[in-house]
């Protein structure tokens, strides 16, 4: 595939509002990448409750706080992320975010690879769309057809054992 260059000014790009309190916004997608980077600006109101502790078994995702502070969960550790703080996750190891201050908080997220990734972003906007409350199974579905595999409270993702 032919890499074109792009250019993506601030406020471009396509948004999805996940829920009341979060909106995605896609800079670079698998698909304009050879699927080599995803990169999502993802914007979250006070309270935003974010992404539960999951991992990735073939992607490597990475955080780097623009705007406000984020709580990062990475392998059992929770942490205020300020802005300037970059955060790299390999695969297989547990991470979540959310935002529990009282400000906006606004931070980048990386995938590499990133095939498809937009796609788990929009699966989340219409599962939540107009004030819907999705199933535990709903998100599980979701989560599973794109490499993200919850991590329950002992620490274990099931199936795969504790890590």
């Amino acid at each position: 595939m032919t890499q074109l260059p792009r250019i993506v000014l601030p406020a471009e790009g396509e948004s999805v509002q996940i829920g009341t309190t979060t909106q995605t916004t896609f800079k670079a997608v698998g698909g304009e990448t050879d699927n080599r980077l995803g990169l999502f600006e993802h914007r979250m109101d006070p309270g935003a409750p974010g992404a539960s502790p999951h991992i990735h078994k073939e992607q490597l995702e990475a955080f780097y706080v623009l705007h406000g502070t984020v709580e990062l969960h990475l392998d059992g550790r929770s942490f205020p992320a300020k802005p300037g703080t970059y955060v790299n996750v390999p695969e297989n190891m547990s991470h979540g975010f959310r935002n529990p201050y009282q400000d906006q908080a606004t931070m980048l997220i990386i995938f590499t690879p990133a095939k498809d990734r937009e796609d788990y972003f929009r699966g989340l906007a219409e599962l939540y769309a107009d004030g819907n409350r999705p199933t535990e199974d709903e998100l599980l579905d979701l989560m599973s057809r794109y490499d993200q595999y919850e991590v329950t409270v002992d620490g274990t993702v099931p199936g795969w054992g504790r890590h």
